[in-house]
């Protein structure tokens, strides 16, 4: 299931929300590397898919 929200706050981008499923070691991962940089999962995610796609 995908959601779409237009982003009424500050952040003038479009964000979607999906749910996805990893494996729990990927979670731990993604989980541990978001903490020790001050993030949070969602940010890590994006930023890890911004990466890889050679966006932004």
């Amino acid at each position: 299931m995908t959601v779409s929200d237009d982003g009424d706050g500050d952040d003038t981008r479009a964000t979607t929300r999906t749910t996805i499923e990893v494996s729990r070691e990927v979670w731990r991962q993604v989980r541990s590397d978001a903490v020790a940089e001050g993030q949070n999962v969602s940010q890590k995610l994006e930023e890890v898919l911004e990466d890889y796609y050679d966006l932004d």
